[in-house]
């Protein structure tokens, strides 16, 4: 058996890496010259950057297990710490409820707790159905709480109204039921070796950034005779009798690769594998294709002269007035991500691909940055400079309130070739985490290896808190 893995991710690496353990020959192809996806990371001016904050979190200890055995133990543990910036003051994210019940406006808490009130009274009367963000946040938090942290954030981040998102994002980003639920875990914290949540720890390698998983995944998989080709695009995919006999590739050179198969692991946009397919697909099928969207990002990484910005590994930024949505400071992460007396920040600029924000240099998005960083106090002016500005087109699938019915129709043109399995983040469409993407990948080389359906499909499908 040959088994051509299409996408060199975190999932597309799970994969080869579990088929190159049990002896099946694979090949990865890769259009970037990394491994990793989204998750890779790269060195400049003595820093580790990754795209934004990535960690690796599970309560899967087999998974866990699993990352110790790629990184070869070299983990660090960390606390999480995140806060939201709000109107001059740092809240706790997930929101705690003695943070916010200390930090609001006596006025704007009198009326937090009157709006929530109010919905729950209208809620035996006239309740509000699950259809859309803005109103599964509503009838759990209320308006006020709404507004200050959940749907200004959302709408900027998504460039797009609340009522048009999804409310299976809610249900898998937010990780309260409602305004009681964040009283009762505030006041009755995790008892003595409970079982920490998932939003409390996590891992990160200890050396080169997020993206030592990608690298350790490709030089584990080369060692068991396995290749993972970067600089590799696929171009077409050969249909024939409902069966995928072959991947032809465009090389660093130029010249076109030719790799017969038997089954192919898909786990690059699930749009562009349906492109490369022979014969074309069906106009139904661009058709929905074209109604899928997803936000980009550009990622502006600042160097500042000084040991840190602040305690965070994020920090969410949902006020309108100010361009970046999050940042991150690697050092938090991992000592060896930065030297002792400098930082680096990475700025997040979500955007539709085309826009101005996507038009941006790096001049013109440190200039931002800065800016922005200055305003809410995290920056002295004159203390930083960009040092490297990245660009992802494909970085969130868009959840708007037709996903479902479009998604359905692509999975339904995928399922017709027989020996083409899609996972991961991209090639499901889903807005999953790390963990996520390496558990679909190990649970599709299952079903390959053995035969059996491991449900790779299944994993972050449901609706539980991601963290």
């Amino acid at each position: 058996m040959h088994v051509v893995v299409l996408g060199a991710g975190l999932a597309g690496l799970a994969t080869a890496f579990e088929l190159s353990k049990v002896g099946i020959k694979c090949t990865v192809v890769e259009r970037d010259d990394f491994a990793g996806g989204m998750a890779c990371s790269w060195e400049k001016n003595g820093f580790w950057l990754d795209h934004g904050p990535h960690r690796f979190h599970s309560r899967d200890e087999e998974l866990i297990q699993h990352i110790y055995e790629v990184l070869d133990n070299e983990v660090v543990i960390r606390d999480r710490m995140s806060r939201i910036y709000m109107q001059g003051k740092f809240f706790d994210y997930p929101l705690k409820a003695m943070n916010v019940l200390k930090s609001l406006p006596p006025t704007l808490l009198v009326k937090a707790i009157a709006d929530y009130m109010w919905i729950r009274l209208r809620q035996v009367f006239k309740p509000i159905p699950d259809d859309n963000f803005e109103n599964w946040v509503l009838k759990r938090f209320g308006r006020t709480l709404y507004e200050m942290f959940f749907g200004t954030y959302t709408s900027k981040a998504w460039k797009m109204p609340c009522t048009e998102i999804s409310a299976d994002w809610a249900s898998q980003r937010i990780s309260q039921a409602n305004l009681f639920d964040t009283i009762k875990k505030t006041l009755n914290p995790p008892r003595e070796g409970e079982v920490r949540s998932l939003v409390s720890e996590f891992w990160y390698p200890a050396n080169g950034g997020i993206g030592q998983i990608g690298r350790k995944y490709a030089e584990k998989i080369r060692e068991m005779g396995n290749e993972v080709a970067l600089e590799t695009p696929v171009e077409r995919i050969e249909v024939e009798d409902g069966v995928a006999k072959r991947v032809i590739c465009r090389q660093a050179d130029g010249s076109e690769r030719t790799i017969e198969c038997d089954e192919i692991v898909n786990t690059i946009p699930l749009s562009r594998l349906l492109e490369c397919m022979r014969p074309e697909i069906g106009p139904d099928v661009v058709d929905a294709i074209s109604k899928l969207r997803y936000i980009g990002i550009v990622f502006v990484y600042l160097e500042i002269d000084e040991p840190t910005v602040s305690p965070d590994h994020w920090v969410y930024l949902p006020e309108k007035h100010l361009t970046i949505h999050r940042i991150s400071e690697f050092k938090n992460f991992s000592d060896a991500s930065a030297p002792g007396d400098k930082t680096v920040v990475c700025c997040e600029i979500t955007c539709n691909v085309g826009d101005e924000d996507w038009n941006m240099d790096l001049e013109q998005g440190a200039k931002v940055a800065i800016d922005d960083l200055v305003t809410v106090g995290l920056l002295k002016p004159g203390t930083a400079r960009g040092i490297d500005l990245h660009k992802l087109p494909y970085a969130y699938p868009v959840y708007d309130l037709t996903y479902k019915e479009n998604l359905d129709t692509l999975k339904k043109a995928v399922k017709q070739v027989k020996n083409i399995r899609t996972t991961g983040r991209q090639g499901l469409y889903r807005y999953n985490n790390m963990d996520h993407s390496i558990a679909m990948g190990r649970r599709t080389a299952k079903t390959v290896a053995k035969g059996v359906d491991a449900r790779a499909d299944e994993v972050a499908a449901g609706q539980e808190y991601f963290g």
